[in-house]
């Protein structure tokens, strides 16, 4: 898949602790850089904001539940088995449960320190970043 084909109406789910594509991810956020695609178009929202979100032109990279939500399956990218894949669920209007435990590989939507304490905060915070400086 040629990332650049894709530069409009489309969203691309970065999924944290993903290590085997990171090179990936980091072409889209290169692109970003370029005003090409808009990274985490979330971060200035509040979450009205995301509630109510409606799809840019350009393309996002986002791991927004709310935001990926807005957008049909086959406008939603993924790496699955090293390949950038539509999901395989329909994501427009899908619940943020369904987004959060089929596409963003959550097992739960309830906080890790409710579910696992301090130790599974930990471990996944170590996988994050391990996944980020590699």
């Amino acid at each position: 898949m040629n990332v650049s084909d894709y530069l409009q109406d489309n969203c691309f789910v970065y999924v944290q602790g993903n290590e085997a594509d990171i090179e990936k991810y980091y072409d889209l956020v290169r692109l970003s850089k370029d005003d090409k695609m808009i990274l985490y178009p979330e971060r200035s929202f509040r979450l009205i904001d995301s509630l109510s979100y409606r799809p840019y032109v350009k393309s996002v990279i986002t791991e927004n539940p709310w935001i990926i939500s807005s957008y049909s399956r086959d406008r939603v990218w993924i790496i699955r088995d090293g390949e950038w894949q539509n999901p395989s669920q329909q994501t427009y209007g899908a619940s943020v449960n369904m987004i959060m435990c089929s596409i963003l590989n959550s097992s739960s939507t309830i906080p890790l320190n409710i579910i696992g304490g301090q130790e599974e905060i930990d471990s996944y915070l170590e996988k994050v970043r391990c996944n980020n400086f590699k």
